[in-house]
């Protein structure tokens, strides 16, 4: 069978990962080897929390990983993931491009989208004034409490007897 290319994202158990990155990524790596599969790249994103519970588990650390390997291994990748606990959820799709390409286009797209969010950050001002204040003299009332009734705080002074 042929020979095609991959993108696949590991979400590993945040344990074992916090304890021994190197260790439990080379889990996934092995398994992907045990088929057959040319890991091209790798690359450990980031801890996260999950947004819902998955066996158990509330937060994952993401590994990203590019291979070659042929159609008839899949299924059997697949499965072992499935079955190791290190490995909390997969998620293996065909790459229509060849991986050079493919992560060279990601890589700009981030910084794209870093640039734009920079951009958006400068022109709000981080909290800058476009938010509508209320006046000290409201027009209302023409004072600070507003004109409302309120009780006003001034003490009288006590009759002497």
């Amino acid at each position: 069978m042929r020979t095609r290319e991959y993108e696949a994202m590991f979400l590993l158990d945040n344990a074992a990962a916090v304890a021994d990155f190197d260790g439990t990524a080379a889990v996934v790596d092995q398994i992907l080897q045990k088929y057959g599969a040319e890991i091209v790249q790798k690359e450990k994103w980031d801890e996260r929390k999950l947004a819902y519970e998955i066996r158990g588990h509330k937060r994952a650390t993401y590994y990203l990983t590019y291979f070659k390997a042929s159609g008839e291994a899949l299924p059997k990748i697949r499965a072992d993931a499935a079955l190791t606990d290190k490995i909390i959820r997969h998620l293996i799709v065909v790459l229509d491009e060849p991986i050079a390409d493919h992560v060279k286009k990601r890589a700009e797209e981030r910084e794209r989208l870093a640039e734009e969010s920079r951009k958006a950050s400068l022109a709000a001002g981080w909290g800058g004034d476009d938010r509508p204040r209320r006046r000290r003299d409201d027009e209302e009332g023409g004072d600070f409490d507003g004109g409302g009734d309120v009780p006003s705080l001034a003490v009288e002074p006590a009759e002497e007897t």
